[in-house]
C-alpha cells in the first residue's frame, strides 16, 4: 500500500511542476456562427446600413518587416492609437453596431487580439468573426 501511495503523490507533483510554466488562457466572449449553413450558389449579401467591417491582412512595405494593417470603411488604419481613436468615436454614437471582424490568415494572433480588446474597449455590443464556409 505504501508503494502505491508513493507513486500517486509522485504522479501528482509531476503534474503540478509541468502544469505551472503554462500560460493562461483567456475566454473571448464572441459567439461564433454554426459553420452548418452551405449554399451550392454563394449569396451576395448587401450589407445595411451599420456594420463595422474590420478587415486585418498582412503588408509588407519594401525594406521593412510586415506589419499588421486594419482597413475600416476603406481608410487602413497601421497604427494602434488611431484605430481606437476612431472606434471610440463610433462607438460612443452608436454602441450597438455590429463589429465583424475579418481576419486574413497570416495575421498573428498577437495583432488579432489587440484589435478584438479594442473594440470590446470602445464597448461595442457586438463584437463577431467572420468566417468562410468549410468545403
Amino acid at each position: 500500500m505504501t508503494p502505491m501511495i508513493d507513486v500517486i503523490f509522485q504522479l501528482l507533483i509531476f503534474f503540478v511542476c509541468a502544469s505551472a510554466g503554462q500560460t493562461m488562457e483567456k475566454h473571448l466572449p464572441t459567439e461564433l456562427a454554426a459553420g452548418a449553413i452551405e449554399s451550392a450558389n454563394p449569396v451576395i449579401v448587401e450589407r445595411p446600413f451599420g456594420e463595422i467591417w474590420l478587415r486585418l491582412r498582412r503588408r509588407v512595405p519594401e525594406g521593412t518587416e510586415a506589419l499588421t494593417v486594419v482597413e475600416l470603411n476603406d481608410r487602413e488604419y497601421s497604427d494602434e492609437p488611431a484605430l481606437r481613436k476612431t472606434l471610440l468615436a463610433l462607438a460612443e454614437t452608436t454602441p450597438e453596431i455590429p463589429v465583424i471582424l475579418d481576419i486574413a490568415g497570416s495575421v498573428p494572433l498577437g495583432d488579432v487580439v489587440r484589435v478584438y480588446d479594442a473594440c470590446q474597449s470602445a464597448q461595442f455590443r457586438q463584437v463577431s468573426f467572420a468566417t468562410k464556409a468549410q468545403k
